[in-house]
């Protein structure tokens, strides 16, 4: 099986994005290997988030030899995919799913307890 995951570079600046543009902490995240859902005989990284019963993922897939994103942001585990293409712009996504992810825990913490 080939594999299509990233270089410890792109790892540790997805880490740091997260660490540096949300509250969330970075040890709630793991990195996994799964098979690519576009480039069939692929496996690809998945960086996975799990929290308060959350499940939520951002994989870095390839399409056509570029870069492709799938993620669950929220919890009602709604798949959305991008062409992103490029690197920089994958990155963009990546950031825009922390964001997201970031927003709903920050939600949670401050509802009120019943």
């Amino acid at each position: 099986m080939k594999q299509a995951v990233l270089w410890a570079s792109q790892r540790t600046e997805v880490l740091a994005l997260i660490k540096t543009t949300t509250d969330l902490n970075v040890g709630d995240f793991r990195w996994t290997v799964v098979h690519s859902r576009k480039s069939r005989g692929t496996e690809v990284a998945r960086l996975e988030y799990i929290r308060d019963g959350r499940h939520c993922f951002f994989q870095f897939d390839r399409h056509r030899g570029q870069h492709y994103a799938i993620c669950v942001a929220d919890g009602d585990g709604a798949v959305e995919e991008h062409f992103p293409g490029t690197w920089e712009r994958q990155a963009l996504y990546v950031a825009g799913w922390a964001a997201r992810l970031d927003s709903e825990a920050r939600g949670r913490r401050a509802a009120p307890s019943p």
